[in-house]
């Protein structure tokens, strides 16, 4: 076991990750730090519980305290909010789901013997990967970080992190980093996408030619074929001149593996290439979802979006399997190496233990692929603990800016002032759940709407949908008009109803579709894409402070 001592401040506002440097145990180290139960990095010996069977269960950060009234200059850590050993637990969001699987009249090679699971009920929703912004989701990775430390330390799980420079290479598409080829491809075409356009389109092109073609992924194309390939789409691809006509699905699934095969970088990232594997000592299914999901939180942007967009593939591949006859575990067995392709083998590892490393990183890429859905949401003790960062570094600045205003005396006390609550004077005025709901681009630019406790964010975004009342009001739609028409020109035409809502350019109407989304933006988040069962008026008092956008979001 290894002890950690901090070497630079914590700040737990951003949640920024220390730097750490490991302590060898001596023997005159306390008992209790001998034995393994729940940790917290405040130092207090009643933190610890002798109970727990084994590992760390609990970890938590708080601000040093000192014995001292008087505080010094280089105490960092007192102007800090603390993260609460309640907030980072390690209860997972997820729980088996009650779903019977109907008996087969017969042997089927396809069946997939894995249990279901499905996020629990949370009247805040459902957050997914991509639901929030990227400062956010910084503090997600860190969070991330720490449990899982203590998930793995409590399974006594050791993964090595090898270190590989590749001569990478700035030009080209085969054996160029994933972030190098996204930013390329945005000076190309400015666009929002994490997923390099070559692989995107490799991907697409299997999806119309190859999910029924048998044997797909399993079955090599001609060398010469895939050669000549390779070359068309370094030489022609992004000068508009690669046409796919030409090309057979076999041949493209061959390059396709051989990009992920030659990244600098892998797919999962050298430094958690060993831990994905690891994850099947875990003894319980439950724990070992909740390792895979921590461990694709802790990707970076581009790998993890690159991930997913190949995972629904393969899962595509595996729902024709009746036509393509590749089902999940032939899928898994033939993609397992292509993601794990690591430093070659040492001489010293037999076959027995070549064979188990394979079993194990196969049974990983099935789970990737079969659990995709709930393996890419956040947790949500994470959003909580986000929240809890945004509302302390809020009270802080406020009590900061109040305190430079005042014209302190040398002899008066100052801490009475962070002794009485502070008034807060953005806090709106209650209005019994009316929340104003804005859709700038929508011909209803706003709205106000009184929530009760069964409105979800689906039904705020239902009250900017098409309804025929909705062309009565407003005093100037035609019957032919229909959803998606558009907004006119004239963009600044708004007419105001005498019910609250506002009508902007009612001859050229356009509603919300599908695609749209209510936000929750501001307040305890930067910005949150919800999750259309979530609970509004539950959501309202969690965050009183927030704006209700409406946007266009595809794919959520």
């Amino acid at each position: 076991m290894r002890i950690y001592r901090f070497v630079q401040p914590l700040s737990c506002s951003g949640l920024d990750m220390p730097d750490y440097s490991p302590l060898s145990l001596s023997p005159s180290s306390p008992k209790a730090f001998l034995r393994k139960g729940g940790y917290s990095m405040t130092g207090d010996s009643n933190q610890f519980t002798e109970t727990v069977d084994g590992g760390i269960t609990t970890l938590g950060i708080h601000p040093h305290r000192r014995s001292s009234s008087k505080s010094t200059s280089d105490d960092h850590l007192s102007r800090l909010p603390s993260v609460s050993d309640i907030e980072i637990s390690l209860d997972f969001h997820l729980e088996e789901a009650d779903t019977e699987v109907p008996p087969s009249p017969g042997p089927d090679p396809h069946r997939v013997d894995l249990p279901a699971f499905e996020p629990k009920p949370d009247p805040l929703g459902v957050t997914l990967i991509g639901d929030l912004t990227a400062g956010d989701m910084g503090k997600i990775r860190a969070l991330a970080h720490i449990e899982l430390t203590a998930l793995f330390d409590a399974y006594n799980v050791v993964y090595s992190r090898p270190k590989r420079r590749k001569k990478v290479k700035e030009n080209g598409i085969f054996g160029v980093p994933l972030e190098t080829l996204v930013e390329q491809d945005q000076k190309r075409s400015p666009s929002n996408s994490k997923v390099p356009i070559v692989f995107q389109a490799m991907i697409t092109f299997l999806e119309k030619e190859g999910l029924s073609t048998e044997g797909i992924l399993r079955v090599s194309g001609a060398d010469s074929r895939a050669k000549q390939l390779r070359h068309d789409l370094e030489e022609k691809f992004y000068q508009g001149l690669f046409s796919w006509g030409d090309c057979g699905p076999h041949d493209v699934a061959m390059v396709m593996k051989q990009f992920l095969r030659e990244l600098p970088i892998p797919l999962l990232l050298y430094e958690y290439l060993d831990a994905f594997p690891q994850i099947s000592c875990i003894p319980k299914t439950l724990e070992q979802l909740k390792a895979l999901n921590l461990l694709i939180l802790l990707l970076p942007e581009e790998n993890r979006e690159t991930l997913k967009v190949l995972l629904r593939f393969l899962r595509a591949i595996i729902s024709h399997s009746n036509q393509n006859k590749m089902g999940l575990n032939n899928v898994a067995m033939i993609m397992a190496p292509n993601l794990f392709l690591g430093p070659a083998p040492s001489p010293a590892l037999n076959l027995e233990a070549e064979l188990k490393k394979a079993a194990g990183t196969s049974a990983i890429v099935k789970m990737l692929v079969h659990y995709q859905d709930v393996l890419w949401t956040i947790p949500s003790a994470f959003v909580a603990q986000v929240r809890h960062q945004y509302t302390t570094e809020a009270q802080r600045r406020s009590k900061e800016k109040l305190l430079s205003r005042l014209p302190w005396k040398k002899d008066k006390d100052r801490s009475e002032i962070y002794k009485k609550p502070l008034p807060s004077p953005d806090q709106p005025e209650p209005q019994d759940g009316v929340i104003r709901v804005q859709a700038p681009h929508l011909t209803k630019s706003s709205a106000l709407i009184q929530l009760d406790q069964f409105t979800t964010a689906a039904d705020v975004v239902a009250k900017f949908r098409y309804e025929e009342e909705e062309t009565t009001e407003s005093q100037g739609h035609e019957k032919e008009n229909r959803p998606g028409d558009g907004l006119s020109n004239d963009s600044n035409t708004q007419k105001e109803e005498s019910n609250g809502h506002m009508f902007r350019n009612p001859k050229k109407a356009h509603y919300a579709s599908d695609a749209d989304h209510l936000f929750e933006v501001g307040g305890n988040i930067a910005e949150r894409c919800l999750d259309p069962r979530t609970k509004m008026l539950d959501l309202y008092h969690v965050n009183p402070l927030a704006e209700w956008i409406i946007r266009t979001r595809p794919g959520r």
